[in-house]
């Protein structure tokens, strides 16, 4: 693997933040995220829902955690990751997405059908297109 990591924030660029920095404890937190019964959860909600919309970002007043979210039309999930003991944990769930805040939807990783978790923005889904009513 390469020494460089992709930046969430600009997918599809590289960047020089070694492994080992933020980039490297997230990506930690997926694998461990990718190995828990969190991904057959979404992997089950793949086959209703559809494919979701995802990000992956640091815990909120947990600097040594992740947190993941994975959102549908209909409903959300958010878990915490800690990469070093393992542990995964739901932390909320809700019906829209407009409950969760700016950073929870910072679209920066992608859902397999198989519920595995990924940086970067090969395979989004498009966002939904909303209705604008009238004027």
């Amino acid at each position: 693997m390469s020494i460089y990591q992709r930046d969430p924030a600009a997918p599809g660029a590289n960047v020089g933040r070694r492994r080992g920095q933020s980039a490297g404890r997230l990506e930690a937190a997926v694998e461990r995220f990718n190995e828990s019964d969190a991904a057959r959860v979404i992997s089950g909600l793949n086959r209703s829902l559809g494919k979701p919309r995802a990000s992956v970002g640091a815990a909120a007043g947990s600097p040594g955690q992740a947190r993941v979210t994975v959102a549908w039309e209909l409903c959300w999930y958010q878990w915490s990751v800690d990469p070093h003991d393992g542990q995964v944990r739901e932390i909320g769930k809700g019906k829209t997405v407009e409950q969760l805040d700016r950073a929870a939807r910072h679209w920066n990783a992608s859902v397999s059908q198989h519920g595995a978790v990924a940086f970067g923005s090969a395979g989004l889904p498009p966002r939904p297109r909303r209705w604008l009513g009238r004027r």
